[in-house]
């Protein structure tokens, strides 16, 4: 059977993949845009009973920089944004000038929930942790009118920097000399292990965050989940009462079974906790004021992004009104529009290189959906990058990896039109056309080097962060947007192979591919059928993976076929 004859079918099956793969890129753009109802509060209930602040939100100040200190002036900044939120503050430490922080909300008429930060202390006497239990007792006696309790240790049971033992010394030290109550902040489970510890409190300070369980709840069951937590927590230790310390939804980051972070789930949380306070009040502060993008380093992108107003002191969390997960909506259609006319313009300019190779123009509509499909991927892609990339390392690699999928993405298209859809072949003899015939071959070798080199890098990246995402995978990402175009394209560039054209899938790439067939099933295992962004990441490997397998399958049918009509011919003609 001729070209002529089966073209028609795999230019529709190669135009119908890249148009699905198109719809489904604009399809997630179009989910994002589109506003979510949600319960308005009313003003009543607007003002949260308390929120964490740590000033730590500026890209050059951190709390691992001891040269990097907070002025006065920035927390007066800071909580005068607050008070039209909340009119108390949790802290959490009180050096690189958050020892201001009692005197400054003293002038605004705020709360203060003081923080003591203690740390693992190798010397006999913890001269470190009591040095600040020690500058923390003096603020509190300093500021008894503003301090509301002493938060002595954050989280040093779940860090595992203090032992039991320890921590219940500094405790005794610390309730035996302060004017105000004291209370240790821990994850509510830590405390259930570790519940000798209540005896050296006033209150017990537990952290209840839905998304973070090791069972993760999902946002619509997540308010439920820290009442009754709270509920349980207090039956556990009465008659000591029960503090929730920290409560709270990450705008950004990865999907964690049937929990997802976003702008609409991390409002939405907000929102029904105040309106659930309302109905039945119970103590708990909010994590928190502001984001603090140094948390990323440890974190992931869930870690820097839990903030009531971002890095910058733009409000994130609303308290009325539809809210929509991008604000951008319309960046998706706008890069599909450009990339799609960028690439048809560019193949109407390069068109003179193509000298040889026969016109096809259902060809075009397919680089144009190519094009328009990385075009829409373009804004997800440095969103990504911003979200989760730390260091200008990791921007550099992931600039590299968005380039060379591109780049993978249009070579493997322009390869299958520089070969007029075949091998060519070797030059032959003869003055014009064995010179035509050279160039035309050197040419086609030049873009099948560059072709499969592409390619093995883009499955190389693939399988290697599908496997450290399996093995350390709580605080990394599912990265299907640097492999989802060429994933798409080579499926159906392999429409459009003759189906005499044998396979130069290479070993190397079977392994890899191979790789990315087992993480994928792995990843759905592991995950759970609730994680819906394991469910598509998963689904891109296995895409990229099995458009390496196509164009062999077809080839292995085309010949038997081929081969037995050949022979019936011999036979016939015989």
């Amino acid at each position: 059977m001729s070209y002529f004859r089966l073209a028609p079918l795999r230019l529709i099956l190669a135009l119908a993949v890249q148009l699905c793969g198109l719809a489904v890129v604009l399809a997630w753009w179009a989910l994002r845009s589109i506003p979510a109802a949600l319960p308005d509060v009313p003003a009543s209930a607007a003002m949260l009973p308390c929120v964490s602040y740590a000033p730590f939100r500026l890209p050059h100040i951190n709390p691992f920089n001891p040269a990097a200190s907070v002025t006065p002036e920035q927390i007066d900044t800071d909580l005068r944004l607050l008070k039209t939120r909340t009119n108390c503050i949790r802290t959490y430490g009180l050096t690189q000038g958050l020892d201001a922080v009692p005197a400054v909300a003293r002038a605004l008429g705020m709360r203060v929930k003081l923080g003591v930060w203690l740390t693992r202390d190798d010397s006999p006497t913890q001269t470190h942790n009591r040095a600040q239990i020690d500058r923390g007792l003096q603020l509190a006696e300093q500021f008894r009118d503003v301090v509301d309790l002493l938060v002595v240790g954050n989280e040093v049971l779940l860090r595992r920097e203090l032992t039991q033992a320890q921590l219940g010394q500094q405790l005794r030290y610390a309730k035996a000399r302060s004017p105000v109550p004291v209370t240790y902040a821990d994850v509510w489970e830590f405390w259930q292990r570790n519940a000798a510890l209540a005896q050296h409190v006033d209150v017990v300070t537990v952290h209840v965050l839905p998304y973070w369980e090791d069972k993760p709840v999902a946002v619509n069951l997540a308010v439920a989940h820290v009442r009754a937590i709270a509920a349980q927590m207090q039956r556990e230790f009465a008659p000591k009462p029960v503090w929730v310390g920290e409560t709270g939804w990450p705008a950004a980051g990865r999907q964690r079974a049937g929990a997802v972070p976003g702008v609409v789930e991390q409002t939405r949380f907000v929102r029904e906790l105040l309106l659930s306070a309302q109905q039945a009040p119970f103590g708990y502060n909010l994590i928190e004021a502001f984001d603090q993008p140094w948390k990323r380093s440890f974190e992931g992108a869930m870690g820097g992004y839990w903030g009531l107003f971002d890095q910058f002191g733009q409000a994130r969390v609303t308290l009325s009104g539809p809210v929509a997960a991008d604000r951008l909506r319309w960046l998706g259609c706008l890069g599909a529009l450009v990339g799609g006319l960028i690439v048809l313009l560019g193949r109407k300019v390069q068109r003179v290189f193509a000298e040889g190779a026969r016109p096809d123009f259902s060809g075009w509509w397919i680089t144009a959906c190519a094009g328009a499909t990385l075009g829409a991927l373009l804004p997800m892609q440095w969103l990504m990058m911003v979200q989760w990339d730390r260091t200008p390392r990791e921007l550099m690699l992931s600039g590299m990896l968005m380039v060379v999928g591109w780049l993978a993405t249009f070579a493997a298209l322009r390869r299958d039109e520089r070969s007029g859809n075949a091998t060519p072949s070797p030059p032959g003899e003869g003055g014009g056309e064995g010179q035509r015939r050279r160039k035309h071959w050197q040419r086609f070798i030049t873009l099948n080097f560059f072709v499969s080199a592409s390619r093995i890098s883009i499955l190389f990246s693939a399988a290697t962060a599908a496997l450290v995402l399996l093995l350390d995978p709580r605080y990394r990402p599912f990265p299907w947007w640097w492999f989802l175009s060429p994933a798409i394209t080579w499926s159906a560039v392999a429409m459009l192979r003759r189906t005499s054209q044998r396979s130069i899938t290479l070993t190397e790439e079977r392994l890899l591919a191979g790789i990315l067939m087992a993480c994928a099933i792995a990843n759905v295992i592991h995950e759970g059928i609730a994680n819906a962004q394991a469910l598509g990441y998963s689904a891109v490997l296995l895409l990229l993976a099995a458009a390496l397998g196509w164009p062999e399958a077809f080839a292995g049918r085309a010949n038997t076929s081929t081969a037995s009509k050949a022979a019936g011919a011999d036979s016939s003609v015989v």
